[in-house]
């Protein structure tokens, strides 16, 4: 790891920030792309490259729903089951098995929960990255997602962004707090799914005649 960090903080600050931004777009579109930890790694060599937080936050938040927004088009055009498929023809079996496990509790709980799922569904590891293409498979209106997935990524990279460049100066430190910043936000927006989706059917109820 050490040669890597080497390596790549010989790289000019505006071609990590293209990597960030390149990588974040993989990430949202490739489920089988471990972006949490590359975007924290892309923006720990950008803060000890004379970076900017905000901006680096930004471009990882803009690449990620750019991402997004491509798997919900294909899901919307293709359907979820097509790119589980194409998951496993690539040789992620485990992956692509995983996905339509994933979709199906998405677009059970998108059923009985309306938007509070899907936003949810965006900070919890493991269902965050097939997500979109459950919301296309739905059909579910692009500005929805898109200001959904908008305000999600915001929050989950924001909170990576801000450990890579805050907590310790060695890529150690930064993993090992990351991963417990990112397990409380998971927990955290499981208990935030199930009050809002307690408070929406409820609200649901009300309505009816």
């Amino acid at each position: 790891m050490e040669t890597v960090l080497a390596w790549v903080s010989g790289i000019p600050l505006g071609v990590v920030y293209l990597l960030i931004f390149l990588t974040a777009v993989a990430e949202g579109l490739i489920p089988v792309v471990p972006g949490d930890v590359v975007a924290a790694l892309l923006a720990f060599i950008a803060a000890r490259s004379g970076g900017m937080l905000a901006l680096t936050a930004t471009l990882v938040t803009i690449g990620s729903v750019s991402g997004a927004l491509l798997m919900w088009w294909l899901g919307r055009r293709y359907g979820a089951a097509w790119l589980a498929a194409q998951v496993d023809r690539l040789g992620f079996h485990r992956t692509g098995s995983g996905m339509e496990a994933a979709e199906a509790r998405v677009e059970a709980a998108y059923r009985r929960f309306g938007w509070s799922a899907l936003f949810a569904s965006r900070l919890i590891p493991g269902i965050r990255a097939v997500a979109p293409a459950a919301a296309g498979a739905l059909r579910i209106p692009f500005w929805e997602v898109a200001l959904l997935f908008t305000a999600a990524s915001s929050i989950w990279y924001g909170l990576i962004v801000w450990v890579a460049f805050r907590v310790g100066n060695d890529w150690a430190t930064v993993r090992a707090r990351l991963e417990l910043v990112l397990r409380d936000v998971g927990s955290v927006a499981a208990i935030l799914f199930v009050c809002l989706g307690v408070a929406f059917w409820r609200w649901r109820r009300r309505r009816r005649p």
